[in-house]
């Protein structure tokens, strides 16, 4: 039984859609989580935006204007539109951010915690 051009063309289409498929199974997106910016005022300015985001730990960041809905449940549904505000992003697999991005505690200044011996010296036995 011999296949023709129509069967032929299916089964490939088929085949490549189950590849295309099985790639972003192996390759999933990383879901975004959005949280609005805490320490931004003023206008908002997208570079300004992303600066702040990254001072709050986040990986991003960019002016958005979503529409809020006052109540679900009322029937006239009154919706409004907000002044653009600074909404920070991060990647939702909880997983930290890469080392760069991570910035380095201050070194402290002060003098070594009370119960930290030096190196060499041993405590508590008596040598014989």
């Amino acid at each position: 039984m011999e296949l023709n051009r129509t069967q032929l063309f299916s089964a490939f289409a088929l085949a490549l859609l189950l590849m295309s498929h099985s790639v972003e199974a192996i390759h999933p997106r990383p879901r975004i989580c959005h949280s609005p910016s805490h320490l931004y005022h003023g206008p908002c300015n997208n570079r300004k935006c992303v600066e702040v985001c990254h001072h709050e730990h986040f990986t991003g960041g960019y002016c958005s204007r979503k529409v809020v809905v006052r109540d679900l449940m009322d029937e006239n549904l009154i919706r409004r539109k907000r002044k653009p505000y600074c909404e920070c992003t991060i990647r939702c697999d909880h997983s930290p951010p890469p080392p760069s991005e991570v910035p380095e505690p201050p070194p402290s200044q002060g003098p070594p915690p009370p119960n930290v011996m030096p190196a060499g010296k041993v405590s508590g036995g008596t040598n014989h």
